[in-house]
């Protein structure tokens, strides 16, 4: 993406100004400058000047010197000839076309002598010193509309698959998300997540825990970070589930840990997809957490005032530009976030960029020149809204590298010598929208899961073995075949018991593995591998945790029994042992009620 350092331009919606009120705004050497691009002998004063260039131009002469502008000049006076206002707007120019128009002829002098000659370009953009934006007058506009041709729509480009030799990782949020869904939810009924108090956040070994229970893990290896200084990739998706679930209404804080709710419990038996849904528009809405925040390099967020603007602009934005990604092909991160800037889709996150700083607020202000534009804070919140959010929920499979000097736009700002990434989000290179996410999005009526197209031949082995014998297996086959078997060499697996189960228990469909086997081999399959995906189908949903309990602890086995066999307590525990008793999480105050009723009383939780 080309140089975004231009600060964003708000279009006015000041009243119409004619040509004649603007050429008035200029001085005389700038009018001359101007009238220098017009055929035939310029009048001296100023308002001969305003009137004789207003003539040419709303005559023929506009059409004359349209044919002194070059492609790049020409394109910039159709972006404005067909913009309601006429106004040019840096920014969205710059995304489009890559670069800015020359509103000067390099190497020329004004006829003031200090100052840059106006090209041709300053005949049809002119700039306003009140409104301190440039705009093509509107009674200009129409005239321009008779011979300029509109501006080419922007289009957002996509391909079907990755550049080769590019070493990305790939993770299919659709199929993850699902899977994850349950988990989470499974989780949380067990009482085994912990978060803050005061933030809602969850806490280090909640974020461990949770990571290991993602399907295939959570984007980056945990690494505990050694020194005061080193910075931390850390968790990103497992951060990212607690706050979804918690804002979708699924979770609710309950002292130090998270709970079901009424909604959260129903959802372990609706639709994944619908309850998905549920939980990404309830985010975008919600304002438990401002996902800017994670960029944490950037000081000076949780400043007093108003520092950060409100989140919900921001990520309607984001929401509006994954509308016109094309379902089921990659998009560049990049080009995604040039597309928002060329088509207007523009959002704020500071409401004083000078109060967030790297380092230093003196020395790495990000209110300096080139220090906080697009690419700072803009670009790093869609990736963190993208890469954490939507992937999470199963909108956008993603691509990405290690963030570590995955970027190295913002090496010029004061105080980042010592940085490795400006965001742990930075090594996202592209995301592929799924057709959960269009369902999610509202773009399908229906959600209709995306079939994988498989171009490999198998030679599935009665020792359990998936050999692949042609083709090459794509990111999702590979993946498949991570969740049911064990790697014995490149291109060859082994089908593993014990993986297997567990893939059931994340709420895999072991009936995928079966047809992604008899599509690739021709022969049928062995016996052995046909049972091994019968038991595993039948004994892999031979227990199920209907539930959280919590075990009390009796004084004797006296109390105990009294406690296990009295009418007021008998249907609400059941015994474990001599003098133990097992009481499930949502009867437990039911059970201390009755309890008390009978004259006991229950230390502890």
């Amino acid at each position: 993406m080309p140089d975004v350092s231009i600060p964003v331009l708000i279009e006015s919606f000041a009243m119409p100004v004619p040509l004649k009120t603007s050429l008035e705004k200029c001085t005389v050497p700038q009018l001359k400058d101007l009238a220098s691009h017009l055929p035939g002998a310029m009048p001296s004063k100023k308002q001969d000047l305003v009137d004789w260039i207003a003539a040419a131009m709303l005559g023929g002469g506009a059409q004359a010197a349209w044919g002194q502008l070059n492609e790049v000049q020409r394109a910039a006076v159709s972006e404005c000839a067909y913009q309601p206002g006429g106004v040019f707007a840096p920014l969205r120019f710059v995304a489009k076309y890559g670069k800015n128009p020359d509103f000067t002829v390099p190497g020329a002098k004004s006829s003031d002598r200090y100052s840059p000659k106006a090209s041709a370009l300053g005949l049809f953009i002119l700039f306003d010193p009140v409104e301190r934006d440039s705009r093509v007058p509107a009674d200009l506009q129409a005239v321009l509309r008779a011979f300029v041709p509109p501006p080419p729509p922007v289009v957002l480009p996509s391909s079907d698959a990755l550049s080769e030799g590019e070493e990305l990782t790939v993770r299919l949020g659709e199929r993850e998300a699902a899977q994850e869904l349950a988990i989470m939810l499974r989780t949380i009924e067990q009482a085994r997540i912990q978060v803050s108090e005061k933030t809602s956040l969850p806490g280090a070994a909640s974020l461990r825990a949770l990571s290991e229970k993602l399907v295939g893990g959570d984007y980056y290896p945990l690494v505990e970070k050694k020194g005061k200084w080193e910075q931390e990739i850390g968790p990103i998706r497992a951060f990212a589930w607690p706050l979804l679930l918690q804002a979708g209404g699924l979770a609710t804080r309950t002292g130090p840990r998270l709970t079901l709710t009424p909604a959260g419990i129903k959802a372990l038996s609706a639709p994944s997809a619908d309850v998905l849904r549920g939980l990404w528009r309830k985010w975008q809405k919600s304002t438990l957490f401002d996902e800017f925040s994670r960029v944490d390099a950037i000081k000076g967020q949780g400043g007093k005032g108003r520092v950060m603007t409100a989140v919900a602009p921001r990520r309607a934005a984001i929401e509006a530009a994954l509308q016109e990604c094309p379902v089921g092909r990659w998009v560049s991160v990049d080009l995604f976030s040039r597309y928002m800037c060329a088509v207007g889709l523009n959002f704020s996150v500071t409401h004083d960029s000078w109060r967030l700083y790297i380092c230093s607020p003196d020395y790495g202000s990000l209110g300096y020149a080139g220090y906080g534009g697009w690419n700072v804070l803009q670009e790093r919140y869609i990736f963190a809204f993208l890469f954490e959010y939507a992937a999470t929920l199963g909108l956008i499979d993603v691509a990405y590298v290690d963030p570590v000097d995955a970027r190295r736009d913002y090496r010029h700002i004061w105080g980042t010598d010592d940085l490795a990434f400006l965001s742990r989000h930075d090594g996202l290179s592209h995301i592929r929208l799924t057709p959960l996410g269009a369902y999610i999005l509202g773009r399908e009526a229906e959600y209709k899961p995306g079939a994988v197209v498989s171009n490999i031949g198998l030679s599935v082995l009665p020792g359990l073995q998936v050999r692949v014998v042609r083709g090459t297996p794509a990111p999702e086959e590979t993946l498949l075949l991570d969740h049911w078997a064990e790697v014995v060499e490149p291109g060859c697996w082994r089908l593993d018991r014990t993986k297997a189960l567990s893939a059931i228990e994340k709420g895999f469909d072991i009936g995928e593995l079966r047809a992604f086997l008899e599509r690739g081999d021709d022969m049928p399959l062995p016996e052995t591998v046909d049972s091994f995906i019968r038991n595993c189908e039948k004994n892999g949903k031979a227990l199920k945790v209907s539930g959280s309990a919590v075990l009390i602890e009796c004084r004797d086995g006296e109390t105990a029994a009294v406690i296990a066999g009295h009418k007021e307590t008998s249907a609400l525990c059941l015994a474990a042992g001599p003098k133990t008793l097992v009481v499930r999480s949502e009867h437990v105050e039911k059970f201390k009620e009755r309890v008390r009723i009978l004259g006991y009383g229950v230390l502890g939780q």
